[in-house]
C-alpha cells in the first residue's frame, strides 16, 4: 500500500492547473463518501492508511488467487454493474426499475485494480480534496461473482467501475464501427526531438473520476486525459433534486462517453480540433453527441421502457433516448437535459415542445455546442425516418391494415419487436457515423463533406441500399440547411466522393505501384499482437510511404500531376514539404459478405500566408491543406482522394474572414490563448465548462 501511495503523490503532481493541492494527500480506502463536506482540507469521510504489505483484519480487500492456467478458456466479456444514464433515474418511481443496467465489455486478463487495463488507468486522485481513493480490484473473486460492485453515489470506489465500464463500452463500439484498434494521439515528443515528432506511442488514457470541483468535464489532449468534476446542485427546480446535493459528472453514462468519444476522435484526426472554420469544434462536440446518444439504444432495458412509454413515436414527446446528461443539466439551473436532440423546454412556459425544423438556423449559429446540435438533429432525424420506416409494416400488421395505435398500452410482443428494430437502426447509423470518419478530408472539415463522407463509405461497403438509409440522411441534412458547398445537387450520386476514373486528373501507375508496395505493412498491422506494434507499424508505413513519394515527385515524370492529384503544392527547386499524417490500415465486412481491406491516409502540408492578402508584407497565419486517400489494398488501387489543397483561394479568404471574426469576438483567447491553428493545448476544457 505504501507503493500506492508514492504513486498517488506522484500522479497528484502530474495532475497541473489550479486544482493541484498544497499540501498533503490522503489514501482512503473504500467507504462511504460525505457530500455534506466541503472544505478545503477533505470532501469525503474516511482514514489513512498505514504502510502495510497485507490487508489488516477484518479488512474486505481479498487476494485473487492465481487459478491454474489453460483448464478453461476466459470469457468473452465482463459484466459490470453502473447507472443506465445516471443516479437520478433511481429517484423517480417511473424509472427506478431501469436505473441500473449491466454491461458487457470485452474481458481483459491482466485487468490490474485502478482499474487499469490495455486502454485505460483510473486515477482517482482528488487533488481539491487533497486525497487519493485506493483502487478497485475488479478481479476480487466477490466482485466478480456479482458482476462489481453495486451502484451507489457514495463510493468512490464504484465510481472508479462505472467510469471504467463506459468508457471502455465506448471503445468497444467504436472499434467494431471502425474495423480497427483505437490508438491514442501521440504524446509530446522525445527531448531534443523535433516539436512535430509524433514517436511517442500512449499506451493508455487516464482517468480521473473527482480531477475538478466544478460542474466540468473535458478530454485533456495535451494530459491524454479525461477529466472528470463533481459539483453541489443549484437550488433551483428543488422537487427534481435536493439543492446542494453533490452531483458526479462521473456518474453519468453521456458525460463519459462523450469525452471518450473525443479522445478516440483525437486519436484518429488530430487536426480536427483546430479552428479553422465555425464547423471544426461544433463537429467535435457532435459526433461526441452521437456516440453517447446511440448508446442510449444499446440497453435493452431502456430501449423498451421509453419504446413503451411513447407507445413507438420516439419523438412525439420527451424521453430518454433522446436526451444527454438529464442529471446534469438539472441540477445546474436548466429545465431539463444538457441537450435533446428532439425537442426543448419553453423558456416562458416551462413545457417541452419539439424543436422546429429550421433550415435557416445552421447559418446563423456559431456557438459550437448550439451549432454542433444542430448536426446531431440531423443525424437523429435521419435515424427516426429508417426506424419509421423499418417498423411500418409492423404496426401495419398490428392495426389491421390503418397503421393508426389505438388509445392504450402496447401489447408487450409489440414493443419487443419496436425495440429490437429501433436498436438495430440506430447501430446502423451510429457504425454509418464512425465509418465516416475515414473518408473525411484530413484538415478544415465542414458538416456538408461530412455528409459526403457518410454517403461515400456507405455506398462503399453497401452498395444495394434497399432500405434507403443514404436518402434519410440526405433528407435529413438537406431540412437542416446543411449542404456542401460546391454541389448543385443533393442526389445520393452526387453526394459521393468522385473516384479517380471521375476525376480530370487521375493517378499514374507509378503512384499505384507506391500504393500497392504499402500491402505488406497491412500485413505486418493484421497480425499485431498488440495496439503497441500497430503504432509502430503504422509510423514505419508512414516513413516509407513519404520517402517514396517525395522521391516520386522529385524524380519521375508523372511526379507533379501525381501531386496535383493528391493535393500536394510543389515549388519549383525546392524540396516537396508535406506530411504523411496519418497511415491506417482497416478489415471491414459488409452486407452480402462485401469485405474491404483498405489503406487510409492522410497528407497534409501548411503554408504561411498573409493574414490581409493586401499586405503581402504584414503578419502572415498559417493555412493547413492535404488530403484523404482511400485505397482498396485487394485490387489494388485508388479508390478516392479526397483533397484540400493549400492553393485554394477560397478556401483562405473564408479562413481569414473566419479567424478575424474569432479574434474580434474574443473566442480565440478564451479557447486557444494563441493566434495560430495548432497551438491550442486545452480546446474543450474552458469550451465545456458549465455545458460538458
Amino acid at each position: 500500500m505504501g507503493i500506492r501511495a508514492r504513486e498517488a503523490r506522484r500522479k497528484v503532481r502530474a495532475v497541473d492547473g489550479p486544482e493541484r493541492p498544497a499540501g498533503g494527500i490522503v489514501v482512503i480506502r473504500g467507504g462511504e463518501m460525505s457530500g455534506a463536506r466541503l472544505s478545503n482540507a477533505s470532501v469525503w469521510e474516511g482514514r489513512t492508511l498505514r504502510r502495510q504489505s497485507s490487508p489488516p483484519h477484518g479488512s474486505t480487500a481479498v487476494t485473487s488467487p492465481n487459478p491454474a492456467r489453460g483448464t478453461h478458456s476466459p470469457p468473452a466479456y465482463r459484466q459490470l454493474r453502473g447507472y443506465a444514464l445516471d443516479p437520478s433515474l433511481a429517484q423517480q418511481l417511473e424509472t427506478a426499475p431501469i436505473s441500473q443496467v449491466t454491461f458487457r465489455i470485452p474481458w481483459e486478463e491482466g485487468l490490474e485494480p485502478g482499474p487499469v487495463d490495455e486502454y485505460l488507468e483510473v486515477v482517482d486522485v482528488d487533488p481539491a480534496g487533497k486525497c487519493f481513493y485506493e483502487p478497485v480490484d475488479l478481479n476480487d473473486p466477490h466482485l466478480l461473482a456479482q458482476d462489481g460492485l453495486p451502484p451507489s453515489e457514495g463510493t468512490p470506489q464504484f465510481h472508479q467501475q462505472m467510469v471504467y465500464a463506459v468508457a471502455r463500452l465506448t471503445i468497444h463500439n467504436f472499434e467494431r464501427a471502425l474495423g480497427r484498434k483505437a490508438l491514442w494521439s501521440p504524446g509530446p515528443p522525445p527531448p531534443g526531438k523535433h516539436p512535430r515528432d509524433d514517436s511517442h506511442f500512449v499506451r493508455r488514457l487516464r482517468v480521473y473520476p473527482h480531477a475538478l470541483r466544478e460542474p466540468n468535464a473535458y478530454f485533456s489532449p495535451a494530459r491524454k486525459a479525461l477529466l472528470f468534476g463533481y459539483f453541489p446542485a443549484s437550488a433551483s427546480d428543488p422537487a427534481d433534486h435536493v439543492p446542494g446535493g453533490m452531483v458526479f459528472t462521473c456518474l453519468s453514462h453521456d458525460i463519459v462517453a462523450h469525452e471518450t468519444a473525443h479522445a478516440l476522435l483525437d486519436g484518429l484526426h488530430r487536426r480536427l480540433g483546430e479552428a479553422t472554420n465555425p464547423d471544426m469544434l461544433a463537429f467535435h462536440e457532435a459526433f461526441a453527441d452521437i456516440v453517447a446518444l446511440f448508446q442510449h439504444f444499446t440497453f435493452p432495458e431502456i430501449l423498451r421502457h421509453q419504446i413503451a412509454r411513447t407507445r413507438g413515436d420516439i419523438d412525439s414527446q420527451e424521453n430518454l433516448l433522446g436526451q444527454l446528461a438529464s442529471q446534469f443539466g438539472r441540477t445546474t439551473g436548466a429545465r431539463g437535459a444538457l441537450r435533446d436532440a428532439i425537442g426543448r423546454f419553453d423558456p416562458e412556459t416551462g413545457a417541452w415542445e419539439r424543436h422546429p425544423v429550421d433550415a435557416y438556423e445552421y447559418e446563423r449559429t456559431d456557438e459550437p455546442h448550439a451549432r454542433g446540435a444542430i448536426l446531431v438533429a440531423a443525424v437523429f432525424n435521419a435515424f427516426l425516418s429508417i426506424y419509421n420506416a423499418r417498423v411500418s409494416d409492423l404496426l401495419r400488421l398490428y392495426t389491421g391494415g390503418t397503421g393508426v395505435l389505438e388509445p392504450g398500452s402496447l401489447h408487450p410482443d409489440l414493443v419487443n419487436r419496436l425495440a429490437e428494430e429501433a436498436g438495430k437502426a440506430a447501430g446502423h447509423v451510429l457504425n454509418m457515423c464512425v465509418r465516416a470518419l475515414d473518408y473525411c478530408p484530413p484538415v478544415d472539415l465542414s458538416f456538408g463533406e461530412y455528409l459526403r463522407a457518410v454517403i461515400t463509405a456507405d455506398v462503399d461497403l453497401a452498395p444495394d441500399d434497399e432500405r434507403n438509409y443514404r436518402v434519410a440522411f440526405v433528407e435529413a441534412f438537406r431540412r437542416r440547411g446543411i449542404y456542401p458547398r460546391d454541389l448543385r445537387t443533393l442526389s445520393v450520386e452526387n453526394l459521393r466522393w468522385r473516384t479517380p476514373e471521375e476525376e480530370e486528373h487521375q493517378p499514374s501507375p507509378a503512384l499505384n505501384r507506391i500504393i500497392r508496395l504499402l500491402r505488406r505493412h497491412a500485413h505486418r498491422q493484421l497480425y499485431a499482437r498488440s495496439r503497441q506494434e500497430i503504432f509502430e507499424a503504422e509510423r514505419v508505413a508512414r516513413i516509407r510511404l513519404h520517402q517514396q513519394l517525395r522521391r516520386h515527385f522529385v524524380e519521375d515524370a508523372a511526379g507533379a500531376d501525381d501531386a496535383l492529384f493528391l493535393g500536394i503544392a510543389l515549388e519549383e527547386g525546392r524540396e516537396p514539404r508535406f506530411e504523411v499524417h496519418a497511415a491506417h490500415f482497416a478489415t471491414r465486412s459488409g452486407p452480402g459478405g462485401v469485405t474491404r481491406l483498405q489503406l487510409i491516409v492522410q497528407l497534409t502540408q501548411e503554408v504561411r500566408i498573409p493574414r490581409d492578402p493586401d499586405d503581402p508584407e504584414g503578419e502572415t497565419m498559417v493555412f493547413q491543406g492535404g488530403s484523404t486517400v482511400v485505397a482498396d489494398l485487394i485490387e489494388p488501387r485508388i479508390a478516392y482522394c479526397i483533397r484540400k489543397p493549400v492553393t485554394s483561394s477560397t478556401r483562405s479568404a473564408r479562413q481569414r474572414s473566419f479567424l478575424a471574426g474569432f479574434a474580434e469576438a474574443g473566442l480565440r483567447a478564451t479557447y486557444f490563448g494563441a493566434p495560430e491553428p495548432g497551438s491550442a493545448r486545452e480546446p474543450f476544457a474552458l469550451l465545456h465548462r458549465g455545458t460538458v
